[in-house]
């Protein structure tokens, strides 16, 4: 007899719930003790957040189970209440259920252990059965209607969760994989490589298999077209397996001590066509989305399911693969900025007297993934010949594992013989590694630094990786400034004081910009020379934010990054921190169509005209590392320096 829950799914898409954690932080409840916790000891806060997803129109809720197994706990002393957390789960889900009045499945989720396997950590497979199964056995008695094993990395530790599921019950399984914005998990594995999981299980194959959290709405549908296509390559039956798909709303930007998501409601629905086309029949939001995603999300499906009385799947395995959305930088405080050259506000003070014959131009590189830095330098060496002062590298951006900065930026100066600036972040370092990293930089000639906060781990590729933020970004200027006085932030002399000049980050389009004047303030005070800001799009983002601020005591350089075609422009606006895209110039990039490369270069040229009376300099931002647009833009700027 079929499961009512496959039965329901089989008539019609069902519309899942939002995130768990995103809702009981913002109302105050405490993860100290862990968020599993609070299945009894604040059951009420726990259950209406069920009740609100409900009443926005959920059909599925997920437990607030996701880290309740024994090695999760562990980190707050709770390993022996496994079974008390996850019964608790179930049953408070289902008091919601039974409060809403509304005939919704109860899904247990259950998330990974946060351990490595053998060979590289001490966990065995059998570790893993084991814990898998006394965290289900919980969920079973408390009474959950299906099992949901969601933002899974690792291919051995998601086939070893859903064979221990299916061991226990005849319950439905859905499986998720989270995946990064370029489309692989943290571990490597691709969509491809999850089909290749799915055909390997055989008959223990879950019923369900998607994607959830990792990326927003727009990266999370290529991946999703992806994994259908590679389904559908190794000859799995469609009728056999369904599938989901649960995106974060958007990356998280940096507001005050805290990351929040940004991508709008309204956003998140218009998604819900193109991931139905792509064969989703599960589908609902991770980190970042609410009741308020959630009820834009049931409205624009209700639309949809009106023009599709049947709810008959579409597209489902059908999908060529397609090239990802976008490739994104860094945001808020970490940003994708500018360059800088020469001792102590050296560049600060040469950028006061620029003027538009010679007008500051730098190009942003990232550095390589691997060890082997060819590419990276023959893209320095064009930047270079275009005529561009300095080129500026990233750190690790979008907290995703690079080559170190330090080095990337000291191989461009010796082998390419072109200024760096270096994007240096507190995320990775503590007090005495940010101290050290600076004495190395002054040492090997890195004399610009440019102070961020950083992305936090848990967008990256390494989500389980500590975040250190000893300081943000203006302790670290503090820092600085410090060391340029010739002491270290103890008070202890390092001999000859360091001649580092220091940038920090604007973001003139800042949704609190009350918060962000504040921010910049307390920047300039503690030593900043000048500052880069996130890419504008028009010139009434920096006008506008100076009107407010007043006159501004330090240089700008201007963040301009040209859009690619309309896609790349709707995901900036709606998925990454810190970019906003005025709707001109998104309608623009949609007239545009297939030129939109050309359009976006246009645009940006006439942005660079209009805001040069109110900058120092520019720093470009190549779209899907394409140099050659970039250099050619370069040499329109510096057409004399490029003829040289």
């Amino acid at each position: 007899m079929t499961h009512p829950f496959l039965e329901a799914l089989k008539k019609a898409p069902l519309l899942a719930d939002g995130a768990m954690g995103t809702l009981l932080y913002a109302r105050g409840a405490s993860a100290d003790a862990g968020f599993e916790k609070l299945n009894i000891s604040k059951q009420d806060v726990v259950q209406q957040v069920h009740v609100d997803y409900i009443n926005a129109g959920a059909q599925v809720i997920e437990t607030n189970s996701f880290c309740a197994n024994r090695y999760r706990l562990a980190a707050y002393g709770l390993e022996k209440e496994v079974w008390q957390l996850n019964v608790w789960a179930a049953k408070v889900a289902r008091n919601a259920r039974e409060i809403a009045g509304q005939p919704v499945f109860v899904a247990g989720s259950i998330g990974p252990t946060g351990k490595l396997l053998a060979p590289f950590g001490e966990l065995s497979k059998a570790d893993l059965d084991a814990a898998f199964r006394e965290q289900m056995e919980g969920l079973l008695a408390g009474g959950v209607d299906l099992f949901i094993i969601e933002s899974m990395g690792n291919l051995i530790e998601t086939s070893t969760a859903i064979r221990a599921a299916r061991k226990l019950s005849k319950f439905p399984v859905v499986a998720q994989f989270s995946f990064t914005t370029e489309g692989h998990t943290v571990f490597g594995a691709s969509p491809a490589d999850v089909a290749r999981m799915v055909s390997e299980l055989g008959e223990d194959k879950p019923d369900v298999i998607g994607i959830n959290c990792g990326a927003g709405p727009g990266p999370s549908l290529d991946t999703l077209r992806r994994l259908s296509h590679a389904l559908a390559e190794k000859n799995i039956d469609p009728s056999s397996i369904s599938l989901s798909c649960q995106p974060n709303a958007g990356m998280p930007g940096r507001v005050g001590n805290s990351f929040l998501y940004i991508s709008r409601p309204d956003y998140c629905a218009t998604f819900i066509k193109p991931f139905l086309e792509a064969g989703a029949r599960l589908i609902g939001g991770c980190c970042g989305t609410t009741p308020e995603h959630i009820k834009a999300m049931r409205e624009e499906l209700d639309r949809w399911l009106g023009a599709n009385p049947s709810g008959q799947a579409i597209g489902s395995f059908t999908e060529p693969p397609v090239p990802l959305a976008v490739e994104v930088h860094d945001s808020a405080d970490s940003i994708s900025p500018a360059a800088g050259r020469g001792a102590t506000e050296g560049l600060g003070s040469r950028l006061k007297t620029n003027d538009r014959d010679n007008f500051f131009v730098s190009v942003e590189l990232d550095p390589p993934k691997g060890a082997v830095p060819r590419k990276l330098l023959q893209a320095a060496q064009q930047v270079k010949d275009a005529g561009a002062d300095t080129i500026n590298v990233g750190d690790s951006p979008m907290a995703k594992v690079r080559m170190s900065s330090m080095a990337t930026c000291l191989l461009i100066q010796q082998k390419v013989g072109i200024e760096t600036i270096i994007h240096f972040t507190t995320r990775d370092r503590n007090l005495m590694g940010i101290q050290a990293d600076l004495l190395g930089c002054q040492s090997l000639g890195v004399r610009n630094v440019l102070a961020l906060t950083g992305d936090p781990p848990s967008i990256g590729n390494y989500a389980h990786a500590t975040a250190v933020y000893d300081v943000d970004s203006v302790g670290l200027i503090k820092i600085i400034s410090q060391l340029n006085t010739g002491h270290d932030i103890a008070g202890n002399t390092i001999g000859s004081p360091t001649t580092l000049s220091i940038a920090c980050a604007l973001n003139p389009t800042a949704v609190d910009r009350e918060l962000e004047i504040k921010r910049f303030t307390r920047k300039i005070e503690a030593g900043a020379h000048y500052t880069m800001t996130q890419p504008l799009y028009q010139l009434s983002d920096l006008t506008d934010f100076l009107a407010d601020f007043g006159t501004c005591p330090v240089p700008i350089i201007a963040g301009i990054m040209p859009l690619n075609s309309f896609k790349h422009a709707e995901y900036l606006h709606n998925e990454v921190p810190g970019i906003t895209i005025p709707d001109h110039v998104r309608a623009a990039m949609e007239k545009a169509g297939d030129q939109g490369a050309r359009v976006g270069l246009e645009l940006a040229e006439e942005l660079l005209e209009e805001i040069r009376p109110y900058i120092a300099g520019v720093y470009l931002v190549p779209s899907f590392g394409r140099y050659d647009d970039i250099c050619q833009f370069v040499r329109k700027i510096k057409p004399a320096v490029a003829t040289v």
